[in-house]
Order: C-alpha cells, then sequence, then structure tokens
C-alpha cells in the first residue's frame, strides 16, 4: 500500500497546489506558502502509515464518574476501567474519521479524487472535473458537524457527506388533505422513495412504514465513485489497517 500512497500523495500535491494557486484566499490558516502546503500534505501522509491513538494528556472529571454511580449505578470499584473505555472510544472514533479520509482516498485515486490535508478551509478532497473544481467536506456521522464548519460552506460550493446517520428512524409516510402523498420525512435524503410511492396506485404499499437508512454511501456526491464505495467495504479495510500495523 505505501507505493500507492505516494502515488496519492503526489495527486494530492498536484491538485491542491494547483486549486489554491488559482484561488489563494480559500487557503485554510497555516497553509497560505506553497512551503506549507507541501509540508502538511506530507505530514498527512506520513502520518496514513500508522495511524495511532494520542496518548492520553487530560485528566478524567472524577465529577463525571459520581454521576454515573448515581445515575446509572456503575460499580465505584470499575471507575478506572470506565475512565479509561471512555477514552479508548473517543480515540477509536477519530481513527475512524482518520481511516474514512484513507479509505476514500485510495478508492478515489483512478478518478481524480485529492485529498487537501486541510490545506484549503472547509475542504477535505477536491476534483478537477473538466473546467470545473468539486471540493468535498467528509464527516464520518450528521452529528457531527460544528457551527464554524457549516458556516464555511455556506454559500460555496464546498459538498458535504457523511458515512453514518446518527438516528436512524422508522417513517410513517403520510396522506396530505388533498390525497396526495406528503413529503413530511422523506426530504431531503429520502425525495428518491417519495417519488416512487407517490404516482403507486396501491395505497396500501404507498403509506407502507419504512426504516430509514444507516449509512449514507449510496449517496456520494461523486457518481464514478460512488459504486466503489460500501459500508462493507471500508470495514474489511479498517480491520485489514489494524491487522497490518499490529
Amino acid at each position: 500500500m505505501l507505493k500507492f500512497l505516494e502515488d496519492c500523495k503526489s495527486l494530492s500535491l498536484e491538485k491542491t497546489i494547483e486549486y489554491l494557486t488559482l484561488f489563494p484566499s480559500d487557503a485554510s490558516k497555516g497553509s497560505e506558502t506553497l512551503e506549507q502546503q507541501t509540508q502538511n500534505i506530507n505530514n498527512f501522509y506520513e502520518k496514513a502509515k500508522n495511524i495511532i491513538p494520542n496518548k492520553q494528556t487530560t485528566k478524567p472529571d472524577d465529577l463525571v464518574s459520581t454521576v454515573l454511580e448515581i445515575v446509572y449505578h456503575h460499580k465505584k470499584s470499575d471507575r478506572t476501567l470506565i475512565q479509561h473505555q471512555y477514552n479508548q472510544q473517543k480515540q477509536s472514533e477519530m481513527m475512524i474519521g482518520q481511516l474514512l479520509e484513507l479509505y476514500i482516498l485510495i478508492e478515489g485515486r483512478d478518478v481524480g479524487l485529492a485529498f487537501t490535508a486541510q490545506c484549503i478551509s472547509g475542504v477535505d478532497f477536491i476534483k478537477n472535473d473538466s473546467t470545473n473544481w468539486i471540493p468535498l467536506q467528509i464527516k464520518n456521522s450528521d452529528n457531527t458537524e460544528n457551527s464554524s464548519a457549516k458556516k464555511i460552506r455556506d454559500g460555496t460550493k464546498i459538498k458535504k457527506w457523511f458515512r453514518r446517520f446518527s438516528s436512524p428512524r422508522t417513517i410513517n409516510p403520510q396522506l396530505k388533505i388533498n390525497g396526495e402523498l406528503s413529503q413530511n420525512g422523506f426530504r431531503p435524503t429520502y425525495m428518491d422513495e417519495f417519488n416512487r410511492r407517490k404516482n403507486l396506485s396501491d395505497k396500501e404499499e404507498m403509506l407502507r412504514p419504512f426504516q430509514t437508512r444507516q449509512f449514507n454511501w449510496e449517496s456520494f456526491p461523486d457518481e464514478k465513485l460512488k459504486s466503489k464505495l460500501t459500508e462493507e467495504k471500508f470495514r474489511k479495510f479498517v480491520e485489514n489497517y489494524f491487522i497490518s500495523i499490529i
């Protein structure tokens, strides 16, 4: 994989530098110069060879443990274990985010998708499609975006995609007063399902409840790459990555 990562890095350097030469005001803080851009991209690919947990430097808040023990009836004797498990979970979530970027950049290399290593403000990947630049922001979950990240994307051409839905649910379709199918619960993610149902003659089928998706791969905004990306392949990629470095 190391040789392939070098090819990905070359594409990242080429496309990121080309983009920021055209649009220098889009550079993130600390990535304004060619030297900084090159260094940041080199740093990312060096770390990508060995994604490991960060050393814990913060002391857990014992009051949180007190609340867990009172409200959720955890044993005080398990306090240290639970604190360690919480830290390990947070570290694991962080590594999954890093591996998601790595998975997409490796699968996206052949379609020209380049990772920016945060050199471009609010942009994780870019692709040059003929004469148009397509910037893409990647999130692991639909509830992991803060207000500053959203503000950066608003009013721009940056497309956002996330891997998983944090709150899958059952949608119970309803009819409007005029007898037409209501869009409530469908939009914006399930408009394809809405359009399929709205012209059905079978009312029972039209109003049949359905479970929302847990994962969002089928909505990946690059048509050429979308068919190559699946949750099953990503999970296998994560497993194989850690098997290879441990």
